[in-house]
C-alpha cells in the first residue's frame, strides 16, 4: 500500500516538474555580431509599409496577432507564447538585426520558423525589412 502512494506522490511531483518546465520562459537567442550590426536598408515609405503588411497578415497575423499583441487565431495552442510587438518599449530594446535575425532563422524550440531565403516561405531580405518596418511603424509604443 505504502509503495503504491510513494508510486503516486512520485508520478504526481514529475507532472508538476514537467509543467513548470513548460511554463519556464523561452529565451530568444541573441543575433550574432553581424546581424546586431544590420539597420533595415529600406526607407519606411508608404509601399515599404503596405508590402509589409500584406506580408505580415499572411505569414505574422495568425499567431503575433492583428494588433502585434501576440493574440492571434494560433497563439492559443501554442506552448510558447509568441511575443507581442505592442507591449510598452519591447521594439525600443529590439535591433533592426536582432529583428531580421529571429525572422530569417526562426526561434529553436519554438512555433517561430524561419522565413528566410531558402526556407518554406522563402521571403526575400527586402520582404523581411518590409515586415520589420510594418512592425515598427504599427505597434511601437
Amino acid at each position: 500500500m505504502k509503495t503504491r502512494s510513494i508510486a503516486a506522490i512520485a508520478a504526481s511531483i514529475g507532472l508538476l516538474m514537467g509543467g513548470v518546465a513548460l511554463a519556464e520562459e523561452h529565451k530568444t537567442p541573441v543575433a550574432p555580431q553581424s546581424y546586431l550590426d544590420m539597420k533595415n536598408p529600406l526607407k519606411d515609405t508608404k509601399a515599404v509599409v503596405e508590402n509589409g503588411g500584406k506580408i505580415y497578415e499572411k505569414k505574422c497575423k495568425k499567431c503575433h496577432g492583428e494588433k502585434g499583441d501576440g493574440k492571434g487565431s494560433a497563439a492559443g495552442t501554442l506552448d510558447i507564447k509568441p511575443v507581442a510587438f505592442s507591449a510598452p518599449g519591447f521594439l525600443k530594446g529590439k535591433s533592426d538585426g536582432q529583428l531580421f535575425f529571429i525572422t530569417d532563422k526562426g526561434s529553436p524550440d519554438t512555433d517561430m520558423d524561419d522565413f528566410g531565403p531558402g526556407s518554406s516561405s522563402n521571403l526575400s531580405a527586402d520582404d523581411m525589412w518590409s515586415v520589420i518596418a510594418y512592425i515598427r511603424k504599427t505597434f511601437t509604443k
